[in-house]
């Protein structure tokens, strides 16, 4: 059970904080030869995080939930959420094939750290002039954010790195840009978990053993991810994405070098 915990752990942490969960589980698979235990625990601690996102922002998926009803800003935000979806889901299809073959592949994962870290520095050099409000973002700003996300599918671009930085190049506030971001996460999670639910009930007796042990991954995943959000948006006020840039930049060098290394 503790391998699963570890691993929830991690998905949670890393889902949120801009260094790429992807990344980090394809480099530990291939570096310290820890495999994941499938596609159902793969589901598990990814509803795990899902938790995470609607916890935290419980208050304003309440109101997003009723925004049909209350109409307003809530369901204008609403549908800039079902439109920044549509990239995100049509770049996730067509890169899903590329981003198996990329997760075994450490050099190819250390290609996406280093973007990752790019795209963290040159949000950071490009200053704070942002200054729109979540209520104030565009359907084009939607879907240059859900086009990020759709790109992140890919191993070491990081998903929260890559749309919070998006909102920041669209001049969205900080706070704000993340606040978009987690919300653009829950239709992710729930489409790419629908697409895999079929592989999940095609044996269900074979998982009879590790029910237990996916709830406890799940577990660790959900309350990690709590941590990582609110630790994050702290960090988001205070501070900038610099050591998270460095951080991806040390991983993705050493991912490369390894590559060269043995080959």
């Amino acid at each position: 059970m503790l391998p699963f915990i570890l691993l929830g752990i991690l998905q949670g942490l890393t889902e949120f904080l801009p260094i790429s969960s992807s990344g980090h589980l394809a480099l530990a698979g291939q570096f310290l030869r820890v495999q994941k235990p499938g596609i159902v625990f793969d589901i598990f601690v990814h509803s795990g995080t899902l938790l995470s996102v609607l916890w935290v922002f419980r208050e304003r998926i309440f109101r997003l939930v009723l925004a049909p009803i209350r109409r307003g800003e809530d369901l204008r935000l609403l549908g800039l959420l079902i439109a920044g979806s549509i990239p995100t889901g049509m770049l996730g299809l067509a890169l899903d094939s590329v981003a198996e073959a990329a997760f075994a592949q450490s050099w190819a994962v250390g290609v996406g750290l280093l973007i990752t870290a790019a795209v963290l520095f040159s949000v950071e050099r490009r200053g704070s002039a942002s200054a729109k409000s979540l209520e104030q973002l565009s359907w084009r700003d939607a879907l240059w954010v859900g086009l990020a996300q759709g790109i992140a599918v890919l191993p070491g671009i990081s998903r929260s790195g890559s749309t919070i930085a998006m909102g920041l190049f669209c001049r969205l506030r900080r706070t704000d840009a993340a606040e978009f971001s987690f919300l653009l996460f829950i239709p992710a999670v729930i489409g790419a978990t629908l697409l895999k639910l079929g592989e999940v009930f095609a044996n269900p007796e074979a998982h009879n053993a590790l029910w237990g042990s996916y709830l406890a991954g799940t577990t660790a995943a959900f309350l990690s991810g709590v941590i990582a959000i609110r630790f994050l948006i702290k960090l988001l006020r205070e501070r900038s994405f610099t050591p998270f840039a460095l951080y991806c930049l040390v991983l993705g060098l050493f991912a490369v070098v390894w590559h060269l290394a043995k080959s």
